[in-house]
C-alpha cells in the first residue's frame, strides 16, 4: 500500500514534456504575433489624438494670448522630412513631421497693410522678424501628415464642408505673412520657414490671408492630420481634423 501511494504521488508531481513545453511555447509566440498589429494601431491612434488635442491646444493659446494682450498672433504650420534631424540647421519639406511654432506682434498691430498689398508691405515691415516674439516653444509631432484633402465626413467625421483652399494641408494653402523659425532671420533664411500661416486678431477672429483671400473673413479652417511610418503615409482610417470657426476662432476636434 505505501508503495502504491509513493508512486502515484511521483506520477502527480510528474512535470511537462518537452513536447507540451514546445507546444505551449508556440501557441504564445502565435498570439503575441498577432497582437503587435493590434497594439500598434492602438499607439497610432493615440498618437494621433495626442497630436490633435496639443495643436487645438496651441491654437487656443494663440487666441487666448491676441485677446488678452490686444494683438495679432500668428501660427505657422509645416510639415518636414521625417528623415532629416529635427536639429539640422535648415529643414526640408516633405513628410512625416509637422512643425507648429506660434509667434506675436510686438506692436499690437498686424504688421501689413492693404494698401498697397499685404504681401508687400509684410515684407517690407518683416525686417528678419524683429517686430514679432515667440510666445511658445517650437513644436513637432513625429509621424504625422497635414492632410491635403478633406479626411471622412460621416459618422464621428460629420462637419462642416471646408473648400479644399482653406485646408491647411493643401498644396495651394499659402499665406501672405510667412515667417520663419527661429525668429532673426531673413524669411526663408532660418531653420525653419512657415508658409502656412493662421492669424489670430485681439478680438479672437481667425484669419487666412492668401492671394485669393485678401483680408476677408472665413468661416471656417481645417487641419486634417494622418498617421505615418517614417515618410510613408499611413493608408488606414486612422486619421482627425482640427476645424476653426473664423468668426470665433474656436476650435473642434473630429475623430472616427
Amino acid at each position: 500500500m505505501k508503495n502504491t501511494f509513493s508512486q502515484r504521488i511521483k506520477s502527480e508531481a510528474k512535470g511537462f514534456t518537452l513536447l507540451e513545453l514546445l507546444v505551449v511555447m508556440g501557441i504564445i509566440a502565435l498570439m503575441m504575433a498577432l497582437m503587435v498589429p493590434a497594439f500598434n494601431g492602438i499607439k497610432g491612434g493615440q498618437d494621433v489624438t495626442t497630436t490633435n488635442y496639443n495643436i487645438a491646444g496651441l491654437l487656443e493659446q494663440a487666441r487666448a494670448y491676441a485677446m488678452s494682450n490686444n494683438t495679432h498672433v500668428f501660427v505657422g504650420f509645416a510639415e518636414i522630412n521625417a528623415s532629416t534631424s529635427p536639429s539640422a540647421s535648415s529643414q526640408t519639406t516633405g513628410t512625416g513631421r509637422v512643425a507648429v511654432a506660434v509667434v506675436a506682434s510686438k506692436n499690437g498691430t498686424s504688421n501689413y497693410s492693404t494698401n498697397p498689398d499685404i504681401a508687400s508691405s509684410w515684407a517690407s515691415g518683416y525686417a528678419n522678424g524683429t517686430q514679432l516674439t515667440p510666445i511658445s516653444k517650437l513644436q513637432y509631432f513625429e509621424n504625422m501628415h497635414l492632410a491635403g484633402t478633406a479626411l471622412g465626413s460621416t459618422g464621428n467625421m460629420a462637419r462642416p464642408p471646408v473648400a479644399s483652399s482653406f485646408q491647411v494641408g493643401n498644396s495651394s494653402f499659402n499665406s501672405l505673412t510667412p515667417f520663419d523659425w527661429p525668429l532673426g532671420k531673413a524669411i526663408g533664411g532660418g531653420q525653419y520657414s512657415f508658409v502656412k500661416v493662421i492669424e489670430f486678431d485681439p478680438q479672437g477672429v481667425a484669419w487666412y490671408q492668401s492671394p485669393s483671400n485678401t483680408n476677408t473673413m472665413v468661416q471656417y479652417l481645417e487641419i486634417g492630420l494622418q498617421q505615418t511610418n517614417g515618410v510613408v503615409i499611413s493608408q488606414s482610417s486612422n486619421g482627425a481634423v482640427i476645424q476653426i470657426d473664423g468668426m470665433t476662432g474656436s476650435t473642434r476636434i473630429y475623430r472616427p
